[in-house]
């Protein structure tokens, strides 16, 4: 069997295993974002944002340990962030960002944003329902702040269940000084086109797959 032959058949064993490597723990610290599983989206200003999942939930990891700064409610002291979510993937369905700091103006836009502009993982959640957004209250679960050098980073939790399910999502992120919404340090997207997405394990194992049959043919 040629060596083409068996990288193929290990990444056809990984899209039918479905195996996560990741497991993340809540507090502060990046140390488990490691492998196949995780997806680094770059870096902007300051901050780096990584993406990985479970059966269970997206996780957004921001490594904000160069940034010297923290997610909080002081005005003007604190960061706010933000993810933008398109859910339906349909041209043309969804808004821009809610709180107005930033305008999304693509052919894709985003169903859900989460605002993670409060204190101690304090959150807010809006929902695009065809003609404006509707606002599911305030929420502190599923969320990690960093607030000290020792534990610097933010792990953030979403419910698969709330964003479709198990697919590709395409992501807009962006941070803020906290209650200066107009002052954006950092973007991940394209503001007037397309987000960012974030392939499942499985498409991950199958562009490699691509890659080797190329990989193949050149030689």
């Amino acid at each position: 069997m040629s060596k083409v032959s068996i990288l193929a058949m290990l990444c056809c064993l990984m899209v039918a295993g479905q195996a996560f490597s990741v497991t993340v723990n809540l507090d502060g610290i990046l140390n488990e974002w490691t492998g196949g599983d995780v997806v680094n989206l770059g870096s902007s200003g300051a901050y780096t944002l990584l993406a990985t999942w479970d059966q269970t939930n997206l996780y957004i990891g921001v490594d904000r340990s160069a940034s010297g700064r923290y997610l909080g409610d002081d005005y003007g002291v604190h960061d706010s962030f933000f993810v933008a979510i398109d859910i339906d993937g349909v041209p043309g369905s969804g808004g821009s960002d809610g709180y107005g700091n930033v305008s999304l103006s693509g052919a894709m836009l985003p169903d859900r944003i989460y605002y993670y502009a409060g204190g101690q993982g304090w959150h807010e959640v809006s929902f695009w329902d065809g003609i404006g957004w509707n606002w599911l209250g305030w929420t502190n679960a599923n969320t990690y702040y960093g607030w000290q050098p020792a534990n610097p980073n933010d792990e953030l939790g979403i419910a698969l269940s709330d964003i479709g399910g198990s697919h590709q999502v395409m992501i807009w992120a962006w941070m803020t000084v906290e209650g200066v919404y107009d002052s954006t340090t950092a973007f991940w997207g394209d503001p007037a086109g397309n987000g960012i997405m974030i392939p499942e394990p499985a498409t991950m194992a199958l562009l490699g797959l691509g890659a080797l049959a190329m990989f193949r043919r050149k030689r």
